[in-house]
């Protein structure tokens, strides 16, 4: 549809979730909320767990941004809801050395079925992104329930993620011994004492790490589900090295059991923490430990996972699903790939090509010491000085290579980078290498 056409039949219009003097969600907010579950297929929140979910909002400073339709039939619920949905709030990005870049994290996008291909989602994502170069953000961020639908907006797949199932009978013991004490604790010690401080050293160490929304701590700590209401299945343990109190590691888990001769009883894990590689391999162990389950299953598992080496039979280990987890979109070129540590010193011309015009150009990048400057020699892909870029690629397949957990060798061999020498797609690769792999464990 033209713009014309689009905004004779849609109204974009922002708002920010909110409360009324009662505490309870205002009729906006409700509309905007109930338009989101429709779109998820989610069930609509009781009065009280509404009022605290949009208190969680709030707290995470979210915009939400609706399409809503100019002249609505009667009795529809376009009389009070949003055709399409949108939220963006300031998420920060770990690079895994202590320094992080804010990100416009976007969630909650939804398209009525009634309403698709008619230009909503592609002008949410258009006033979004202006907004947030306009609010001052290098790089949106967003995790996705489709694999499909974002690479036209420039976000590439940053992180991917596994889905893993343990078989207790033949996993341990390890084959190297861990160190350090298990102790079972309570959700509620864990929420008051270390989670937090646990998950920032986390994050801090780890690239590819995002800090969590206000409404994530609850249902990983095991506190309520995702409904709404108190979780009673979630347990929890800790993890310290010999002879210090502090605790460098977490997990929370319930057991699902199996309801038949071939059905698994499943311990599932619902969160597992970790600032030390040794913490990690403790609490699976400790995991695969406990009686009275068949499997143990983990959703969050990245891809080059310690514990199948660990494993006194790596064929304990399966692989159920993988697929995409976080997706990142570069806006300002300079910006993101000065904020971030280099493997290895060099310099490297890179030929940016954007459909939405955001990041396109021409760059240098200038590595010394491990820290980058970048210098735009043209405002266009094909407008550098000299008239062959070492490296030629989309701003999504740059933010795909951004955290070190895609490999640019990769996406060449796919055929998504160009370069003319092919050593310079290595030597991007060895540049780009983090220190530690890369793991996301945060939705949003």
């Amino acid at each position: 549809m033209s713009n014309d056409a689009f905004d004779e039949r849609y109204e974009l219009r922002t708002i920010a979730p909110a409360l009324d003097e009662q505490g309870a969600p205002t009729a906006e907010t409700t509309a905007w909320m109930r338009a989101v579950n429709l779109g998820f297929h989610e069930t609509d929140a009781t009065p009280e767990h509404a009022a605290r979910a949009v208190g969680e909002f709030a707290a995470d400073d979210q915009t939400w941004l609706g399409a809503y339709v100019r002249h609505p039939l009667p009795g529809s619920v376009d009389e009070t809801w949003p055709a399409g949905t949108f939220a963006w709030f300031r998420k920060a990005l770990s690079w895994g050395d202590g320094s992080s870049i804010d990100t416009q994290a976007i969630s909650a996008v939804t398209v009525r079925p009634t309403e698709r291909r008619r230009g909503i989602l592609r002008a949410m994502m258009t006033r979004a992104l202006e907004q947030g170069v306009a609010e001052g953000y290098a790089m949106a961020s967003l995790t996705a329930s489709e694999g499909t639908i974002y690479r036209r907006f420039g976000f590439g797949s940053a992180i991917r993620e596994r889905a893993v199932r343990v078989r207790r009978a033949r996993a341990l013991p390890l084959l190297a011994p861990t160190s350090g004490m298990v102790t079972v604790v309570t959700p509620e010690w864990l929420e008051a004492g270390p989670a937090r401080e646990v998950f920032a050293r986390f994050d801090a160490c780890t690239p590819g790490s995002m800090v969590r929304n206000t409404g994530t701590w609850p249902v990983a700590l095991g506190l309520r589900g995702y409904d709404g209401e108190p979780a009673k299945d979630v347990r929890a343990a800790v993890h310290r090295p010999s002879g210090v109190d502090e605790v460098d590691g977490y997990v929370t888990w319930r057991v699902k059991e199996g309801h038949g001769r071939d059905d698994d009883t499943v311990l599932e894990i619902v969160d597992l923490v970790y600032a030390t590689d040794d913490a990690y391999l403790s609490l699976w162990e400790f995991l695969l430990s406990i009686d009275l389950n068949d499997v143990v299953r983990y959703s969050r598992s990245r891809l080059d996972d310690p514990i199948v080496a660990a494993l006194g039979d790596n064929r304990a280990y399966d692989v159920e699903h993988e697929e995409d987890h976080v997706w990142l979109r570069v806006l300002d070129v300079a910006r993101v790939l000065e904020s971030r540590p280099y493997a290895v010193d060099g310099s490297l011309t890179l030929a940016v090509s954007d459909a939405m015009g955001f990041a396109a150009g021409t760059y240098r990048l200038d590595v010394v010491d491990g820290r980058g400057s970048v210098t735009r020699i043209a405002h266009t892909p094909d407008g550098d000085a000299d008239g062959a870029a070492d490296v030629r690629l989309d701003v999504a397949d740059l933010g795909a290579v951004l955290i070190g957990s895609v490999s640019p060798t990769t996406l060449a061999a796919a055929g998504l980078i160009q370069a003319d020498d092919p050593t310079a797609v290595t030597r991007l690769r060895a540049m780009l290498l983090p220190e530690r792999t890369p793991h996301g464990i945060t939705y949003f």
